[in-house]
């Protein structure tokens, strides 16, 4: 895979963060958020990194066809990372990617990872090889979702060339163009999940940086927002319905109002979201994470990274019992820089 990079001037790299990355583990978050086009709470510059060898995928990946495997999105390194989800062992590295964020899997194994600087969403099999690539010439793509029922993509942009709010655009199953959907108080979209029925559930911001949770329902033409009661969530992360249980799982890059993630699981209504549970995660030094930006559930698990900017620990990808949390199941570290997204590929 070769992908030509491209440098964006600094005035539209607008996407919010909420922090210094100088802060401390436990602080309360700046009320004077700094701005960067990334998914991530915290803030870091680009890495634009040096080109890289060509992708490296591990002949035991070419034999694991119906193993579940993680792929995570580094925008630090610009590569994309297969590790086996058991034990997460490293199984590839996709290279030539701009800026990869968000991730989302689909009903054939295929993960799909969307590139926002280099306004692309790509699809990479269960093995790692690239088939297809969208582009996304309206905005910065930063997430997306897969509905089960119908075979569409959703690709969450975090915001819109000239500074405009984001949207959803809904590919229609086959379709290398977009249909664009907006909740008109939500200015940032980051990310998404959807039901059984083909409902989508996005997470983001409004205009001044306040969290939002919204519904697209299947066959409206606009989305609607969620009014969250029993607790608060400060900053968007990963949104996930859980199949298994009937509600949804949405994370917290500021869990508390403070420099850490948790993940909360939500029962939804049409008279809104009730927050039921908090889940806390720890690094593999026994510290809560500093940042998990997405992660992503199967089978009473929890797979994703942590972006540990707080530095009681090294950025490291993770597998966590859910919803107990507390200590990982099994952690990989040595590879990751500043991991963004995750998918898991079955």
């Amino acid at each position: 895979m070769h992908v030509t990079r491209t440098l964006l001037p600094l005035t539209l790299m607008l996407g919010l963060c909420a922090c210094s990355a100088n802060a401390l583990p436990g602080s309360p978050v700046s009320a004077e958020p700094l701005r960067i086009l990334t998914s991530a709470a915290r803030w870091t510059p680009l890495a634009h990194p040096a080109p890289r060898a060509k992708s490296w995928l591990s002949p035991e990946l070419q034999r694991a066809a119906a193993a579940p495997l993680l792929f995570v999105s580094d925008s630090g390194t610009a590569e994309v990372y297969i590790y086996k989800l058991t034990n997460l062992k490293l199984m590839g590295t996709v290279t030539g990617f701009s800026e990869p964020q968000g991730e989302c899997s689909d009903t054939k194994g295929d993960v799909w990872v969307t590139d926002t600087i280099g306004q692309k969403i790509y699809e990479l099999t269960h093995r790692g090889r690239l088939v297809n690539e969208l582009s996304d010439k309206s905005g910065y793509p930063d997430a997306c979702a897969w509905d089960k029922k119908t075979g569409n993509l959703a690709v969450m942009n975090i915001f819109n060339t000239g500074s405009a709010a984001g949207d959803v655009l809904i590919f229609k199953k086959g379709s290398s163009t977009g249909t664009a959907y907006q909740n008109s108080q939500q200015f940032y979209y980051n990310f998404g999940g959807y039901d059984k029925s083909g409902n989508l559930f996005f997470d983001g911001r409004d205009a001044s940086g306040n969290f939002m949770l919204s519904e697209l329902p299947r066959g409206a033409a606009s989305a609607n927002t969620i009014t969250l009661s029993s607790g608060t969530i400060y900053f968007p992360g990963m949104v996930q319905w859980d199949a298994s249980k009937g509600d949804l799982i949405v994370g917290d890059q500021s869990c508390g109002n403070s420099y850490v993630s948790c993940v909360y699981s939500l029962t939804v209504s049409k008279s809104g979201g009730t927050i039921v549970t908090q889940t806390q995660l720890q690094n593999y030094e026994g510290g809560q994470v500093c940042d998990l930006v997405q992660g992503a559930e199967l089978n009473g698990t929890i797979a994703g990274s942590d972006f540990d900017f707080c530095g009681s620990a090294t950025s490291a990808s993770y597998v966590w019992p859910y919803p107990g949390g507390g200590a990982p199941n099994a952690y990989a570290k040595g590879t990751d820089s500043i991991p963004v997204g995750a998918a898991i590929s079955q």
